[in-house]
This record gives C-alpha cells, structure tokens and sequence, in this order.
C-alpha cells in the first residue's frame, strides 16, 4: 500500500513538473514573439518615416506632381497604421510617445511643401531629435537597454573627393563650405 502512494505522488510530481515546464516555455515564446513583432513593426514604422521624408524632399521639387503627391498621401496612411499598430504592441509608453511624434512631425514636414502649416527644416530636426528617442525607447523595450544608439555627427560627414581646405583658403573666403 505504501509502495502504491509513492508511485502516485511520484506521478503527481511528474505531471506536475511537466505542467510548470509547459508554462514557462509558453511563456518564454509568448515572449520571443512579442519581441519580434515589436521589432519587425519599428522596423517598419522607421522604413515610412524615411519614405515620408524623401517624398517630402522630393515635394519640396515639384509640388504639383499628383504621383508625388499621393504616394505621400499613401506613405502617411500606412504611417498612421504603423503608429497604431505599436501602440497595440509596445508596452513602453517612450516608445509610443517617440513614434506619435514622429508621425507628428513627419505630417507637418509633408505638409510644409504643398502649402499646409508647418515649416520644413524645423520638422526635419524634430524628426531627426525624435527617431533617435524613438530608437533608444525601443531598444530598452526590447532588452538592450545601456547599449548606445549612434548619431552622425552635426557637421555631417565629409564629402568623398573634396579635400580638406587650408587655413588660407578658409581666411581668404570664411563663407565656403
């Protein structure tokens, strides 16, 4: 008879570690797959900023063009979608925050060059102040937290093939790039 229970609390145990094991795995994917669509709808999101903001600069050009005009039309909706889309997924209010921004700002850079509100150069800052708070909120969300984002440098980079001008040079036209 003694023997009989140890054989059930044996079996109790088994089943029982086997539940809590399934749970913990269940867990760990719901987890990964969180993490991975996170990533892949930033990964969008940034993908139409950018697209938004080189329609922009190409409105900026030409701001009668109706192709233009209503791929940026088309870019900003699925913008919006993708805004929505993470604020559904992110569980930081950083990250949702940058990405409204963004969309914000990236609205009123469209905008700016088809005669709306905004100004277009200030946008572009704030896009570009934005992306990276967008950048730094995610990458906390997704576990990398103290690793740096990078940004370019404010002076940009150098031009390939220009060479670097002397001291002379630079006195005698202080204007020249």
């Amino acid at each position: 008879m003694t023997a009989a229970w140890f054989a059930l609390g044996g079996a109790l145990i088994g089943v029982l570690g086997t539940v809590l094991t399934e749970l913990a795995r269940g867990r760990r994917d719901d987890r990964n797959v969180w993490r991975e669509e996170l990533r892949s709808v930033c990964a969008e999101f940034v993908s139409e900023v950018a697209h938004i903001q080189d329609l922009s600069h190409e409105l900026r050009r030409s701001p009668d063009d109706p192709e233009v005009r209503r791929a940026a039309q088309e870019t900003h909706s699925r913008l919006r979608a993708l805004q929505d889309r993470l604020r559904l997924t992110s569980k930081s209010v950083a990250t949702q925050e940058a990405a409204r921004r963004l969309q914000h700002y990236s609205y009123y850079q469209w905008r700016s060059t088809i005669g709306g509100r905004g100004e277009f150069w200030s946008a572009h800052e704030e896009i570009r102040t934005w992306l990276t708070a967008f950048n730094v909120a995610a990458r906390e969300e997704l576990g990398l937290a103290g690793s740096s984002v990078y940004q370019d440098p404010p002076e940009g980079f150098p031009i390939p093939g220009d060479r670097p001008r002397s001291a002379a040079e630079s006195e005698a036209d202080p204007a020249a790039p």
